[in-house]
């Protein structure tokens, strides 16, 4: 019920509406599909890797790699897991933070693997230390991909996504601007056998450097450009969008069923 809400709102119609049914069986397809992909990525070989992946616009993604660090950012579709398999080994590196999932076994999992195929990462947790892990890899030259449609570290801010207003990360968007490195959306959707990685063109950064309260507010315009390429992609391809928990405050179903 929750899927069918999201997919509603991302495409602006009614949450009775056939479309949205269908839609959201597509999309818990697309979610198993991720679940047992991503289990199996540490058997895979990096030609198997190469050739379950296809990407588009990435020639300004691959330029800026070659000069150093990047920031990627991305909403919960397709594979993320196949896509920072595929950069790791592409670009050379891959630096994230890990969610923490409950059992504590499904996150141990997904730590052992995430780190076979080659990403760097950090649990994400109350203290202090996750900023400056993900910094001090971006100053070394590393690639950087966080995930941007879900507050899950409850420190976003507020913006609009979709046309309402939501608490959203503004981490990559913070990386950006005080390291000066480009920011780039993207997002994934799978399409046959393989998982298309698609790329936005750099997201423009009027005030890198900025400290105070005008580093929040560019971060919190950044971001809000940062959604906005999300939701094209996500509305060309939203059967690949298996974001089941809620992301606006207004649309938590099972707060609404609850009272």
């Amino acid at each position: 019920l929750q899927l069918q809400a999201n997919l509603a709102r991302l495409l602006d119609l009614n949450p009775d509406d056939s479309q949205i049914r269908t839609l959201s069986r597509k999309a818990i397809k697309a979610g198993m599909r991720y679940y047992a992909e991503t289990f199996v990525l540490g058997r895979w070989s990096p030609s198997e890797i190469r050739s379950h992946v296809r990407v588009e616009n990435e020639t300004e993604v691959f330029a800026a790699v070659k000069r150093g660090g990047v920031v990627l950012t991305l909403p919960h579709s397709g594979n993320w897991d196949l896509a920072g398999a595929w950069a790791a080994q592409e670009f050379g590196s891959l630096c994230t933070v890990a969610e923490r999932l409950r059992p504590e076994g499904v996150y141990r999992k997904f730590l052992a693997l995430r780190q076979k195929v080659g990403m760097d990462l950090m649990p994400i947790r109350s203290e202090a230390g996750v900023y400056e892990f993900l910094r001090a890899n971006l100053r070394d030259g590393k690639v950087i991909a966080l995930m941007g449609d879900r507050d899950v570290a409850k420190s976003g801010m507020s913006n609009l996504y979709c046309g309402h207003k939501g608490s959203f990360p503004i981490g990559s968007a913070l990386l950006a601007i005080d390291t000066g490195a480009p920011l780039f959306a993207c997002a994934t959707y799978f399409d046959g056998k393989q998982l298309v990685i698609r790329f936005s063109a750099q997201i423009p950064i009027e005030n890198v450097g900025v400290t105070g309260r005008d580093r929040l507010r560019e971060a919190q315009k950044v971001t809000g450009t940062v959604l906005t390429h999300f939701e094209e992609f996500l509305r060309a391809h939203p059967e690949s969008w298996h974001q089941l928990q809620p992301i606006w405050p207004d649309l938590n179903v099972r707060f609404a069923s609850a009272s």
